[in-house]
């Protein structure tokens, strides 16, 4: 079980292949993962087509490097992706991957249709609809980055497998699972149903505060590789400055032992001492998921951040759209939320183009936490 930790300062182009390069070697080299003749699918994380410098996407360099590595190895790479709130191509040409892929001669294919793929052993889901690409691939490569996230606390490697939903298939399960640690254990089934055979975070610039998409960017100057994206979650959470016990999936995958703690996991690597500060979203103080099954409806009103519309807000419609209870409407130009239908899933923060939705605490949660 071992997860390397490397220093990496830029994402110029010899240096990134280095870096890369070190940390592959530290496991073993690429060649420890794929064989020669392999279709490999690379996973990068493409929320949304937005500049690289947003640090919202798996930068484009970064991409490349697996790209080539992945050639010499005698693989073929292909890239994919379902991004939240547009097609592939689009949000890939916006982000810079779509330019590396036709640089680098490696097919992008949009993840626009769905296949069922089963997965008995899954505790909360035994059958999975995920992007057709999928079944053309003899390897994933989870390509993920470095983020905090309103709803799970963070988004790494396991994570970015959620990706492979598509499209508004996504809200369904926000829909079937309300609660922090039931979405974190279909996330834990999704993982080792996709089983992405390398994992790889990048922490060159990522982001703090109210991620995936409205934080922060943050220089953390650190890459992360490993086989197993369970452990590599563990480590970037614990670079990151958070307890892992905290953060649902990392909690669970101990639980259920899909990673060891982290005093068993093998760091190696120049960064293998690095720790730093990561500013948290709002909504990791919410304390809704310690409460009885019986209080949840009330704990959902009075225990969690809410959502706020604030003046940046344009109408644009694409919350309301994407709102997986459709709690949201345009009226006047301005959305308005229905807080009986909402079901603090935090989809419209991450997804606001203008940084328009805040999160709020009320009164009573911030009692409770002064309490604790």
């Amino acid at each position: 079980m071992k997860v390397a930790a490397v220093k990496a300062e830029t994402y110029d182009r010899p240096e990134v292949e280095s870096r890369l390069g070190e940390a592959l070697a530290l496991l073993g080299g690429l060649g420890s993962f794929v064989a020669p003749g392999d279709r490999v699918l690379v996973k990068p994380n493409m929320l949304e087509g937005l500049p690289p410098e947003r640090a919202v996407t798996t930068h484009p360099e970064i991409v490349r490097a697996v790209i080539r590595a992945v050639k010499a190895a005698g693989a073929t790479p292909f890239v994919g992706d379902s991004p939240g709130t547009s097609g592939t191509l689009k949000a890939a040409e916006k982000c810079g991957i779509l330019a590396v892929c036709r640089e680098e001669g490696a097919d992008l294919v949009p993840f626009d249709a769905s296949v069922d793929r089963p997965f008995p052993a899954g505790l909360t889901v035994k059958k999975f609809a995920v992007a057709r690409p999928l079944a053309a691939a003899d390897k994933v490569i989870s390509l993920a980055k470095m983020k905090t996230h309103t709803f799970m606390g963070v988004t790494g490697a396991a994570k970015n497998m959620f990706g492979f939903i598509v499209g508004m298939r996504k809200a369904q399960f926000h829909l079937r699972m309300q609660a922090r640690p039931e979405f974190a254990a279909m996330l834990a089934d999704l993982a080792q149903c996709i089983n992405p055979v390398l994992s790889i975070v990048d922490g060159i610039v990522a982001m703090e505060g109210d991620g995936p998409r409205n934080g922060k960017p943050l220089h953390a100057g650190v890459l992360l590789a490993g086989a197993n994206c369970f452990a590599v979650d563990l480590v970037m959470a614990e670079i990151m400055g958070f307890d892992p016990a905290r953060l649902p999936l990392a909690a669970l995958a101990r639980e259920r032992g899909l990673t060891p703690p982290l005093a068993g996991i093998d760091l190696v690597g120049s960064a293998a001492g690095v720790r730093l500060n990561f500013a948290a979203p709002r909504s990791m103080k919410s304390l809704t998921d310690r409460l009885p099954g019986w209080a949840a409806s009330f704990g959902r009103s009075h225990l969690t951040a809410r959502p706020e519309i604030g003046d940046a807000c344009i109408g644009c419609g694409r919350c309301a759209n994407h709102c997986p209870p459709q709690a949201m409407t345009v009226a006047g130009g301005k959305v308005r939320i229905d807080y009986d239908k909402c079901i603090r899933c935090y989809c419209c923060q991450e997804l606001c183009p203008e940084d328009a939705v805040h999160l709020r605490e009320g009164r009573l949660l911030k009692m409770a936490q002064r309490l604790m």
